[in-house]
């Protein structure tokens, strides 16, 4: 299971507390929260050096989630978007330095309804990666988005379709399509994406709240969603993206039970 299927650090307090999860667990991990916001001159050494202590002899398979919180790369305020477009490229660097295999982006996208500002915010994402995409195909890491607050694959698929690089494909968090995809469903997601779905976070809610539930607990029907990769053919990894020990624990035993090991 190190390889495919991973839990976040979020699981416990501390990433060395997840580390010591995942390594009883047998599965992988991923850095769900860089060490960055409270102190606004922390160098990327510093933050890098901070993680390596709290991974420790960890030697299963790491990826690492950007930096995500109040980030837009497409804004056309052009000194917020150098703020962002910064915390991206010190993502990658952290990224880098602790030798992960994948970073996983958000798109950064609000939900807006204007046809105009979303035309800008596509032609700006797209400028921006054609360039830092080269960074990844030089590093050999592989760069994801994730949906959030998009309603139809068509908008992530658009963006990884411009940017057309072997080192940028796509990530689904079924949970944020279950909350706010409206009628479509992971499924369709799934089927859409095709041999580019790379990654995943799998949770659960009761489309009410971002809850990052265990795989039971919500409206998402994980059998149906599990059936259709397969029927599909296709072999993205999968992070338990849940918040507390006991809901890993609990997804564990469900895939366990459901015949759905990697």
């Amino acid at each position: 299971m190190k390889n495919r299927l991973l839990i976040s650090s979020s699981a416990k307090s501390t990433i060395k507390e997840s580390a010591l999860l995942a390594k009883e667990l047998n599965t992988g991990l991923e850095i769900s929260r860089l060490p960055f916001y409270k102190e606004k001159n922390t160098s990327v050494e510093t933050v890098t050096e901070i993680l390596k202590s709290q991974l420790g002899d960890f030697k299963n398979r790491i990826t690492l989630h950007a930096m995500f919180s109040d980030i837009n790369i497409s804004t056309n305020d052009l000194l917020l978007r150098e703020i962002a477009q910064l915390r991206y490229k010190q993502s990658f660097e952290i990224g880098k330095a602790l030798n992960v295999d994948t970073i996983l982006f958000h798109t950064g996208y609000k939900g807006t309804k204007h046809y105009g500002s979303i035309k800008q915010f596509k032609s700006n994402f797209i400028e921006f990666w054609k360039e830092f995409i080269k960074e990844f195909e030089s590093s050999g890491m592989i760069a994801v988005i994730e949906n959030v607050f998009e309603t139809e694959p068509d908008f992530c698929l658009e963006l990884f379709e411009n940017i057309n690089s072997p080192n940028f494909k796509l990530a689904l968090d079924a949970g944020h399509v279950n909350l706010y995809a409206g009628k479509t469903k992971v499924s369709d997601w799934i089927k859409a994406y095709g041999n580019n779905l790379y990654h995943m976070h799998i949770h659960n809610n009761f489309n009410t709240n971002d809850d990052h539930s265990n795989l039971e607990n919500g409206t998402l029907d994980y059998k149906e969603i599990f059936e259709t990769i397969e029927s599909e053919n296709i072999t993205p990894s999968f992070v338990l993206e849940m918040f507390t020990e006991n809901d890993i624990r609990k997804s564990i035993e469900y895939l366990q039970k459901s015949g759905l090991v990697f």
